[in-house]
Parts: structure tokens; C-alpha cells; sequence
């Protein structure tokens, strides 16, 4: 083995040659005592097998390794951070975010899909609605046949959509409706309402309340006279025109033909006929005829005063085309301070205390010796009545006599009704 080929001497570097190759440990170094002279040749190994007689041998890959720099406090090394790595926290952020959007995507489309499912309408079901049930309750017969999904979703999407308050009946629906076809539908109404048990209770006119709680009575026994008086007595039944405090119901119940339920009760009833009175002087303006008549006759008159007088005309009138008539027989005489002279309400007076008619009574309903309005209504006053008290016929009449079966004369003078009277008389009218 010849070294005459090895390669030059190294340059000082620390490459890896000079690790492998140099076997005298003070190469490259000053040994004591050689100071300035000349440097002695480093020795060589032996080459490795293989290698080729005069090439560079061959260095093994760097691997690679990031910048590093030298802690300056304690000589160690720091390791900086690979350029372009993503921090950990945005990445967990991004993950975050992904999950969020894909929640609220897919609620929208839950959302969407409950509210207006998919496709067209299914089947027709039947949905029956029982009297009183909520809209909720509603929702859910409606969940029950199929026709939505969601019942608690639909109750809180309704809320301001307009959804009237549902009939009771059966609706003919479809399985996965949208919300709103289901409300259009429910508006439309039901194809068909339960058929409810009633019983027709017919009050005639010019009937007393006491008349009327034994008519209700007799008609629909399940209602006792007790039950009904009862809630008279008590002010259960509502009246626009009953007096504060009062619990007078005479002549605020509107005589007509009701239908009672199996349902209704005592109140009920009377509510009905008490509404239905309310509705007919609310129609006829009794508030605005009041004022009138109250500057015509110079008395402080309200709605009902006009019912008392209405209650008088019904009494008192053969027929509708004699009420505006009597009725201004008697506003007249309130304009002139006259006392009324109907015996009706002395008749009255007798049916409430169970006595005889006393024509001779200081009682504020014997209209013979007292001027003004009785306290009360005396009768259920009937539609002409009404009418005829709301609108008196314009006329200087002071005096109405009987003259005929149902048929009254009327008189301005004196001398004329004495000479209506003698008629009266003479056909025996009850006029003596």
C-alpha cells in the first residue's frame, strides 16, 4: 500500500475527512518546544477499502436541521420555530368554526323542513276539534294525524301569523302540510260542526223577569227557578244597561227564541237574553235618543229610561204601528210634568209583592198619582217597543183611549179623550 496518492492536507476545516482519517491526535497543534518550526506532516491511516485511488471521499448527507441560536445566559441551545408552521390555537380555532357553521346549517335546514316540509302534501286526514280547545291543543291533533311534525314549533311559529280562534268541527287536512297551509286551513273553518243537543226556550214579549226564570225553568228542567234566581241576585248575568249596583234585571233580558245546550248553565242563559238586549240598544242608537228626548221633554234621560218607557209602550201598544205614538203620549207628559196614568205599572206593582192593584198606592209605580218615570222597566220590551221609544212619531197627543179590540184613539184635548172615553165605555173596554 503506497501513500504517494493521498489527497492534500487539510485546510484546518472540521470536516468529516479529518475525523475519519487523522490517527495523531496533535495534528494541526503546537507541540512544546517546536515553536516556529516548520509543521510537521499529518500521518494517515490507512484509505478505506473501494475507494478510488485519488477522489474526495464521500460525505454523507446533513440532515436537516432548523436555525438554532445560543441561549445567551446559559450557552445552551434554542430551538426557533420552523418558518410557515400554523399555530396550534388557529388551527383549533378554524376546527371551532367548521363546527359552528355546519350546526347552524343544518338548523336552518331542520328549521325549513318542519316549517315547509319537502314535497308535495300527503293524504287527507281527518282532524277533529272538540269545543274549547286551545290552539295548542290544536297543535297537537294536528302532530297526532300527521299533518305537521312539530307541535311545540308550530305553536311558537303561529304566534302573530294570524291564526283566528279555531272552530269547532272536523277539518279535512293533509298529511305534511307547511305550517301555513295548516293555518289557512284552520281559518277557512271545518267542514262540518259536532252536533250539539238544544232545547228551544221561546220568552214572549212583555214578559216580567220572574215570568221568564219560571218559563226557562219549565222548558229546560235541568235549570231550576233557584239556579236562575240565583244568579240574578247575585249580579252574575252582565248588562251594559243595568245600573251600577243594581241587581234589577227587569226588562234587560230581550225576549226572543233561544237555543240552550246541555252545556249551558243559569248564566248562560240569562247572558244570552241580557247580550242580546245589549246588541238591540247598541243598534238603535238608545244612548244618542236618549240625549234628544232628555232637550225635548227637559228631563235628564239615559238609555234606560228609555227602556222603562220602552216597557210602558210594550204594555200598552195594540200593535208596531201604534209604539212611536203611545211612546210620545208619554213624553209629552213628562215634558209637561203630567203624571202618566198607565195602570199597567200599578199591575206590575201587584205582580211583584203579590198584592191586589192598588190605584191608591203612594208607591213611586202607581203612575196615576206620581209624576215621572216608574223606578224600573216593568216588562221584557219587545223590537217594535224599542223602536218606538227611540224614535217617538212627532205629535201634540196628551191622551191615548182605548176604542177597539187592540186599537187606541189618541187626544190632544181634554174634551176628545172624555169623548174616547164615553166609546170606550159604551163597548165595555174596561174603561168604567
Amino acid at each position: 500500500m503506497t501513500f504517494d496518492d493521498r489527497p492534500p492536507a487539510s485546510d484546518g476545516g472540521d470536516g468529516p475527512d479529518d475525523d475519519i482519517w487523522t490517527t495523531d491526535p496533535t495534528v494541526g497543534a503546537e507541540r512544546p518546544g517546536t515553536v516556529g518550526a516548520a509543521p510537521v506532516a499529518p500521518r494517515r491511516g490507512p484509505r478505506r477499502p473501494g475507494r478510488p485511488s485519488g477522489a474526495a471521499p464521500a460525505r454523507p448527507p446533513r440532515a436537516t436541521r432548523p436555525p438554532q441560536r445560543r441561549a445567551p445566559e446559559d450557552d445552551e441551545w434554542v430551538e426557533l420555530p420552523a418558518e410557515g408552521r400554523v399555530p396550534r390555537w388557529a388551527v383549533a380555532l378554524l376546527v371551532v368554526g367548521g363546527l359552528v357553521a355546519l350546526a347552524v346549517l343544518g338548523g336552518r335546514w331542520w328549521y325549513r323542513s318542519q316549517v315547509d316540509p319537502p314535497g308535495p302534501p300527503g293524504s287527507v286526514v281527518a282532524v277533529v276539534v272538540p269545543e274549547g280547545t286551545t290552539s295548542s291543543g290544536v297543535a297537537g291533533l294536528m302532530a297526532d294525524e300527521g299533518v305537521i311534525t312539530n307541535s311545540t314549533l308550530f305553536n311558537l311559529w303561529v304566534n302573530g301569523k294570524g291564526l283566528d280562534p279555531v272552530q269547532a268541527g272536523t277539518y279535512e287536512l293533509r298529511e305534511d302540510m307547511s305550517f301555513r297551509e295548516a293555518v289557512d286551513a284552520l281559518n277557512a273553518g271545518p267542514e262540518s260542526t259536532p252536533q250539539v243537543a238544544t232545547t228551544k226556550v221561546t220568552i214572549p214579549e212583555g214578559y216580567t223577569v220572574a215570568q221568564i226564570v219560571a218559563r226557562i225553568a219549565e222548558q229546560v228542567p235541568r235549570l231550576t227557578v233557584e239556579d236562575l234566581q240565583g244568579a240574578l241576585e247575585r249580579g252574575d248575568v252582565q248588562s251594559a244597561l243595568k245600573p251600577e249596583g243594581s241587581t234589577n234585571y227587569e226588562g234587560l233580558l230581550f225576549p226572543a227564541t233561544y237555543e240552550v245546550t246541555d252545556e249551558d248553565s243559569a248564566v248562560d242563559v240569562l247572558d244570552q237574553m241580557a247580550a242580546e238586549m245589549d246588541a238591540r240598544a247598541a243598534q238603535l242608537g238608545l244612548d244618542d235618543a236618549a240625549a234628544t228626548l232628555s232637550a225635548e221633554t227637559g228631563q235628564q234621560l239615559d238609555a234606560y229610561d228609555l227602556l222603562t218607557i220602552a216597557s210602558l209602550v210594550q204594555e200598552e201598544a195594540g200593535s208596531a204601528e201604534e209604539a212611536p205614538k203611545i211612546a210620545r203620549v208619554i213624553t209629552n207628559r213628562l215634558r209637561e210634568g203630567w203624571a202618566l196614568g198607565i195602570d199597567a205599572t200599578s199591575r206590575y206593582l201587584a205582580s211583584i209583592e203579590g198584592g191586589e192593584i192598588d190605584l191608591e198606592s203612594e208607591s213611586p209605580y202607581n203612575t196615576r198619582l206620581q209624576a215621572g218615570l216608574p223606578p224600573t222597566p216593568i216588562a221584557a220590551p219587545g223590537a217594535y217597543a224599542l223602536e218606538g221609544a227611540a224614535a217617538p212619531e212627532p205629535g201634540p197627543w196628551m191622551f191615548y183611549v182605548l176604542t177597539d179590540p187592540g186599537v187606541h184613539t189618541f187626544a190632544v184635548t181634554n174634551a176628545e179623550f172624555l169623548q174616547a172615553k164615553q166609546e170606550c165605555i159604551a163597548k165595555d173596554l174596561g174603561c168604567g
